[in-house]
C-alpha cells in the first residue's frame, strides 16, 4: 500500500480541510502573518484562491498532510508579481501560472517522506498545468526551499535579487518552466 495519496481537491469539504490545514501550518511557520491578517476562522485563504486548482496530499489514514495550489488565468495577477519587484514583460499571461502555499506537515518533514510527497504533488501539477496550457509558474521563495525544490527536481529560475515579502522574510521571485519540469523529471 501506498504511503501517500494525491488528489486534485474537487468538493468543498477538503477545501475547507485544505485551507484549515494551511492555517495550522502558518501558525506554526509564519505567526505573524495570521496575526495580521485578520483570518481569525481556523481558514486561511485569500483573494488568489478563487482562481486557484488546490492539490493535497493525504496520508495512509486519509489525513491532509500537503498542499499546493496552482493558481492559474488570475485576473488580480499573481502573489509573486504583485509583492515583488522584477520584469513582468517577459512571460506571456495566457500561458502563467504560479505555484503557492505548498505545505507539509511537520510530522513528514523530513528528507525521505518531503521527496515522496514533492514528486507525487508534481507530478499531478504537471499534468494539470499542461490540461491548462500553463508553460510557467511563478514562485516566491526562500533561498533554502528553493534549494530544496532544485534538489527534488523542480528547477525554478529566480528573476531577481532577493526581497523582504511582507511577513513571509526573504523570497526569491522565480520561475519554473513546465518544459524543464517535465524534462528533468521524465515526463510524457
Amino acid at each position: 500500500m501506498n504511503k501517500f495519496q494525491f488528489v486534485l481537491v474537487e468538493d468543498e469539504l477538503l477545501l475547507q480541510k485544505v485551507y484549515s490545514f494551511r492555517h495550522k501550518v502558518l501558525h506554526e511557520i509564519y505567526p505573524n502573518y495570521l496575526q495580521n491578517s485578520g483570518l481569525s476562522n481556523g481558514l486561511e485563504f485569500d483573494e488568489y484562491d478563487q482562481y486557484a486548482e488546490h492539490f493535497a496530499a493525504l496520508d495512509s489514514n486519509g489525513e491532509l498532510c500537503a498542499t499546493v495550489r496552482l493558481i492559474h488565468h488570475s485576473p488580480i495577477g499573481y502573489p509573486t508579481e504583485n509583492s515583488l519587484e522584477f520584469n513582468k514583460d517577459q512571460f506571456k499571461r495566457s500561458h502563467l501560472g504560479e505555484l503557492s502555499r505548498i505545505f507539509i506537515d511537520k510530522r513528514y518533514r523530513n528528507l525521505k517522506d518531503t521527496k515522496i510527497i514533492i514528486d507525487g504533488l508534481k507530478k499531478i501539477l504537471y499534468y494539470k498545468m499542461k490540461e491548462l496550457d500553463i508553460h510557467y509558474t511563478y514562485g516566491s521563495l526562500e533561498k533554502s526551499f528553493l534549494r530544496l525544490l532544485r534538489i527534488y527536481k523542480m528547477d525554478y529560475q529566480t528573476l531577481g535579487e532577493p526581497q523582504v515579502h511582507g511577513l513571509f522574510g526573504t523570497r526569491y521571485p522565480s520561475i519554473l518552466k513546465t518544459d524543464i519540469l517535465a524534462k528533468d523529471n521524465g515526463y510524457e
